[in-house]
């Protein structure tokens, strides 16, 4: 009898040390910054986006302040007396979560410019030029923009229509019991997916002719799948002005790009964009004048003073060319 009545107490001090290790555990995530992500809808035109009206206070207090339309910005999308200004872009534009809204490149561009000047940040975590040009052309909510800039990089031109099927966003709230556990395993289950490590962890055994074959195979890939997205955000841009909008494209280069480390198959392929692609401006002279500063938070998302860079770049170029 002793000996069921240890093994029951045993079982009882195990039960409830795991229950305050989870709670104990959801605690400190949300402390953190985890709990409640923002929360995206699918589409069938262009893939996803963000879900209208909502706010979210994440890492270090940052505020991610979603508006009518779906854009992250502080003010309403509502046509006025004043300019509209969209920014397309990929998580570059968007900025996640460990950037406010305030310190956003395109909040900044707008506060340079003045009154007459109200922006929508249109970027989305993942997107590729294809997500941004479907978007631009069949998104009637945001149709009405003034003045169009899309923010690529290099990346943006061969991810394809990028759906969220594959990605550890939401597209509903987490469980109200432990929303920042589920969110953890949810893009841990999406980083650490066992066949995505075993795709690029784990390389096949070729000899050295079989391996330049394959590089020079999956470089070509690459390639054309770039010339494709040219080829349509071109068209798009084409379609934009003959409505009389404004339009304009800004190269952010990666970090790899700015101090002079990158891979000749890349450089093929930026050359081929910044060549053919209209009306786009090339950012990376003014990283390099910039070194000094802490720009690239990874090798392509900007930090704080990499935002104010951006802005204070994109606004510079537009104050001389908005006529």
């Amino acid at each position: 009898m002793k000996y069921i009545k240890f093994k029951f107490l045993t079982f009882f001090i195990v039960l409830i040390s795991v229950i305050f290790s989870i709670f104990l555990c959801e605690l400190v995530l949300r402390f953190i910054g985890l709990g409640d992500p923002v929360i995206y809808e699918k589409n069938p035109s262009w893939g996803y986006s963000l879900s209208e009206n909502q706010t979210r206070v994440r890492f270090k207090n940052n505020v991610i302040k979603v508006n009518n339309v779906g854009l992250r910005s502080d003010k309403e999308w509502v046509k006025t007396n004043n300019k509209l200004i969209l920014f397309m872009g990929d998580s570059v534009t968007y900025g996640g979560s460990k950037i406010d809204n305030t310190e956003l490149f395109s909040e900044k561009v707008c506060k340079h410019l003045g009154k007459k000047f109200l922006c929508g940040n249109a970027g989305i975590n993942g997107y590729g030029v294809l997500n941004m040009v479907l978007r631009s052309r069949y998104d009637d909510r945001i149709n009405n923009a003034d003045i169009v800039i899309f923010v690529v990089i290099l990346d943006d031109f061969w991810r394809g229509l990028v759906d969220i099927e594959p990605k550890h966003y939401f597209i509903s709230s987490p469980n109200k019991i432990l929303p920042a556990m589920e969110e953890a395993l949810n893009y841990a289950g999406w980083r650490y997916d066992i066949n995505r490590y075993l795709a690029h962890k784990i390389k096949p055994n070729l000899d050295k002719v079989s391996k330049k074959n394959k590089m020079e195979k999956e470089n070509k890939a690459h390639f054309n799948t770039a010339e494709f997205a040219l080829q349509n955000l071109n068209q798009e841009i084409s379609r934009l002005i003959s409505k009389e909008k404004k339009v304009f494209v800004f190269y952010s280069p990666a970090k790899t790009d700015v101090i002079g480390d990158t891979p000749d198959w890349r450089k093929k392929i930026e050359k081929e964009v910044l060549n053919k692609t209209t009306n786009i401006y090339d950012m990376t002279p003014k990283f390099r004048e910039n070194l000094e500063l802490s720009i690239h938070s990874d090798n392509i998302h900007y930090t704080v003073d990499g935002h104010s860079l951006a802005a204070k770049i994109i606004h510079e170029y537009l104050k001389d060319n908005l006529n």
